[in-house]
């Protein structure tokens, strides 16, 4: 099983490369969180999402599993957009059954939980044309295409019956959000297949053969994110104390961007081609 940490820029994507990771992963709502300081409510469009895939893929050699959304919500949309996807290197694509305006909403009274009073997905055959178009567009054999279905909260047979016609129409892997990772076993003794699932937080090595023995080939990991926002919080909190940010431990203001990119590779470069 392969554990694919989440980024949130191109920058975040080296770092996940540099921790010894083989794949990463960026989602819709992270994106929209860290670029456009929005929540997940479908604002963001599918070149907007390509563009981000193509930062990523531009500086990293890790295979790129980038949400697509609903791949711009119908099988001609979901063509050409797997195509320019692919042009962007990009590996996965995570297409979903959820109608964009209708997607989850957040609020503090629910406890940091999913608010989502007005869900609506889009119809078994509709989706399933979309995953086939997706499929059917791929140039090339690599290109790994996600199906991921928002049906278990409306009960597990409508779920089980969508993963089983998004594998029929062509979808490589399948992702049932929302559905207890845990309980996997009792959806693939259903529907087999490849899943991905996804989880905010590490699970332990147990947990880990448990989901590996499921079918899940590959965990995504969205909470890696959160150190950012945390990180750059407690950063402001010690500027407003007076405190001074950088200094010998840290090795100076810039070190640990620098480091990150592989500055000093550029400066090799800029000597090479005659800079003094």
């Amino acid at each position: 099983m392969v554990i694919a940490p989440g980024a949130y820029d191109a920058l975040s994507a080296k770092l996940v490369e540099q921790a010894g990771f083989d794949v990463v992963l960026i989602a819709g709502g992270t994106y929209s969180n860290f670029h456009f300081g929005i929540p997940d409510n479908g604002f963001i469009t599918q070149d907007e999402l390509i563009e981000a895939g193509r930062r990523i893929t531009a500086v990293t050699d890790l295979p790129l599993i980038l949400d697509f959304d609903d791949a711009g919500g119908s099988p001609l949309q979901a063509f050409r957009g797997v195509q320019l996807a692919e042009q962007a290197g990009v590996a996965a694509l995570l297409v979903e059954d959820m109608i964009p305006a209708t997607k989850h909403f957040w609020t503090p009274k629910d406890g940091g939980d999913r608010w989502k009073p007005q869900l609506k997905l889009r119809s078994v055959e509709e989706m399933s044309n979309i995953i086939r178009a997706c499929a059917e567009a791929r140039t090339s054999p690599d290109t790994v295409i996600v199906a991921r279905s928002d049906a278990a909260r409306f009960g597990f047979d409508d779920l089980a019956e969508r993963m089983a016609a998004y594998s029929a129409a062509g979808a490589d892997m399948l992702y049932p959000c929302g559905f207890p990772l845990l309980e996997l076993p009792k959806l693939t003794e259903v529907v087999a297949g490849q899943y991905m699932m996804v989880t905010v937080k590490n699970p332990t090595l147990e947990e880990r053969q448990e989901l590996e023995a499921a079918g899940v080939k590959i965990l995504l990991v969205i909470n890696t994110i959160n150190g950012a926002v945390a990180g750059f919080r407690d950063n402001l909190s010690r500027l407003t104390r007076g405190e001074l940010l950088e200094g010998e431990a840290t090795g100076g203001a810039y070190t640990p961007i620098m480091e990150a990119i592989d500055a000093a590779e550029w400066a090799r470069r800029a000597r090479h081609y005659g800079y003094s």
